[in-house]
């Protein structure tokens, strides 16, 4: 917006704000963009799916995930719906101080049992990243074409991901070990069943199609 203020007065240079006095203009693509008009917009719908996302399953914010707790409000019981929340057992006893996760509904009130779900150690959580991860690069051909479909969705953020996700699986290799930049750049939400199963649901609308195997000898 050109002349938000004008010139009062010629020789003390004053100026004030132009309510109508002046005429004004509006320029457009007058200078390059921070960011291009398609990134914000994909922007706007990656908040407003956080905020859906917070709503359906009773959490304030998506945001709790951190570097040290990057589960935390992504890990949902396939049995009732709710959140999985993280415990530590033992925790004044180092060498039997365990992680788990449990659903947040099993004792929902003091002393009564909610849901029958069992919990899963942290490690298993971790792992089962690593092998899907590792099951998306032994069917690259398979993903890369439903990737490149979702380049022509209506969907900005779709698009996007789709992009993002191209780019990084054509020069990724097998994962050895838990990459949580990855982690944070594939996944939505990970459905744990009592039947040892583990359903990762990705950002770009494979949610539900497909599962990692959690060895059942790891879930109580």
């Amino acid at each position: 917006m050109l002349q938000k203020t004008y010139t009062v007065d010629f020789l003390s240079k004053k100026r004030a704000d132009n309510a109508g006095q002046a005429p004004q203009y509006y320029v457009e693509e007058s200078h390059p963009a921070i960011i291009d008009k398609d990134m914000w917009e994909a922007v706007q719908l990656e908040m407003e799916r956080r905020r859906a996302y917070a709503l359906e399953h009773g959490i304030k914010k998506l945001e709790y995930a951190t570097t040290n707790n990057p589960f935390a409000g992504r890990v949902i019981c396939g049995t009732c719906g709710h959140m999985f929340g993280r415990k530590v057992w033992n925790s004044t006893n180092e060498k039997q101080r365990r992680i788990i996760w449990r659903c947040d509904a099993k004792y929902k009130v003091k002393g009564i049992k909610g849901c029958d779900s069992k919990h899963i150690d942290d490690g298993v959580l971790y792992q089962v990243f690593i092998n899907t991860f590792n099951a998306i690069i032994e069917n690259k051909d398979y993903f890369m074409r439903k990737w490149q479909e979702r380049l022509e969705d209506d969907n900005l953020l779709q698009r996007y991901k789709a992009s993002q996700f191209i780019g990084i699986i054509t020069e990724a290799e097998v994962m050895l070990k838990f990459d949580i930049g990855l982690y944070f750049s594939f996944v939505e939400k990970v459905i744990v069943f009592d039947d040892g199963r583990g359903v990762v649901s990705l950002l770009v609308g494979t949610s539900g199609e497909w599962g990692t195997e959690i060895e059942k000898k790891r879930v109580i």
